[in-house]
């Protein structure tokens, strides 16, 4: 049998393969792959753009992902984005960022004459939630299929608000809630408004107050079906108490629980795998790191994993890697030149108490000394979910 007799009987074999096998196999390749694929033929292309395959690569990726050594992406978002692209990162299994610069999606919004900030909310289910305050929209991007993105117009609610993107298991739906931020409640009732892919609509939800609660927390955290963030309760007879704020995007109705401790300040909130965790420092100068076991209100129970003496200041953002580091990233950076900017983001090991620089390699990224940068780091799964088609 010569060469290509022998190409032709593969290519036979795998087209008479019962479609429920090749299903499974493909499930097991990663994004880039299966859009090299869905060119391939027609079935294959069928069966990669079904929901239902979709889905399941997602559910895959999820419960794998604990077992691969990719650990997070990144973002380098200049301010002066219209002659400065955005900046991915990814990490592959050496710990090394490779980054990829995108003129997209910013372009969508600017031109050379200006300059309208855009602020990344969050990530999920491989998409990323972007905020872009001055046109009163929301962008919804999967970074693993470049050109597939969703813009929606969205009610202002508040003159600063925050926004975070969940997916709601009961409903199969994907919903981003808006709510103000760094204002006091002084009414008695707060508005919240929730944005339905599904449905492709927006929805108010008036909220009663309890007590008295001031927003202020600079980003919002997507866990366990709800949007969580960082609240101040205000007390005539106390002083002021810092809460975590919780919507529940099933029965979309908002609660709150109290912090791990009352002894601790300068609280930062972020994800740890599938669950929420609370940093903060308490009277003594250390740190403490609390991970939320079980969720039930004001009863809520709180695991404490570690106190240690951290040389990173809580004015920074933080995130956990897939094996339990601290991803430690800076909110806003000046970079004067290339080289200064290889060590943006670093981890921190509660174990031994070091920090470590993470390396980005990439020679053809070249930064802008002037331009003025926000990072966002984040636990990242790919995946095949299109904003378009929810």
């Amino acid at each position: 049998m010569d060469e290509e007799e022998g190409r032709n009987t593969e290519q036979e074999a795998m087209v008479e393969l019962p479609k429920e096998i090749v299903t499974e196999i493909l499930l097991r390749f990663p994004v880039k792959s299966l859009l090299r694929f869905k060119t391939a033929c027609k079935p294959w292309y069928s069966i990669i753009n079904c929901p239902g395959f979709i889905k399941e690569h997602l559910n895959l990726s999820h419960a794998a992902r604990y077992n691969q050594h990719k650990d997070f992406l990144g973002l380098t978002i200049p301010y002066t984005y219209a002659s400065n692209p955005i900046v991915l990162h990814k990490e592959d299994s050496d710990g090394i960022l490779h980054a990829k610069e995108f003129d997209f999606p910013y372009k969508l919004f600017v031109d050379d004459k200006y300059n309208i900030p855009v602020r990344v909310c969050n990530y999920c289910d491989g998409l990323i939630c972007f905020i872009i305050p001055d046109h009163d929209r929301i962008l919804v991007w999967n970074p693993s299929l470049p050109t597939e993105y969703k813009i929606i117009p969205s009610p202002r609610i508040s003159r600063y608000e925050l926004a975070a993107m969940g997916y709601d298991r009961s409903s199969d739906d994907y919903k981003i809630v808006k709510v103000p931020s760094g204002c006091p409640i002084v009414e008695d009732y707060s508005s919240v408004v929730i944005f339905s892919l599904k449905n492709n609509s927006w929805s108010n939800k008036i909220i009663s107050k309890r007590n008295s609660v001031s927003y202020y927390a600079p980003w919002l955290i997507y866990a366990k079906n709800g949007i969580h963030w960082i609240a101040t309760q205000c007390y005539e007879e106390d002083e002021d108490i810092e809460c975590i704020m919780y919507f529940d995007l099933a029965e979309e109705s908002l609660d709150y629980m109290n912090s791990p401790s009352k002894n601790l300040i300068c609280l930062v909130l972020m994800n740890y795998k599938e669950s929420i965790a609370i940093l903060g420092e308490n009277f003594e100068g250390q740190h403490e790191l609390w991970v939320l076991e079980n969720y039930c209100g004001m009863k809520s129970s709180w695991n404490k994993i570690s106190s240690f003496n951290f040389i990173a200041p809580l004015s920074s953002n933080y995130s956990f890697t897939l094996n339990g580091e601290i991803l430690v990233y800076k909110v806003k950076c000046w970079f004067s030149g290339y080289n200064a900017g290889k060590c943006w983001f670093s981890k921190y090991d509660a174990k031994d108490g070091s920090l470590k620089p993470v390396v980005v390699e990439d020679d053809k990224i070249t930064y802008d000394a002037e331009c003025f940068y926000s990072l966002f780091g984040s636990p990242y799964v790919e995946s095949l979910v299109s904003p378009r088609q929810l």
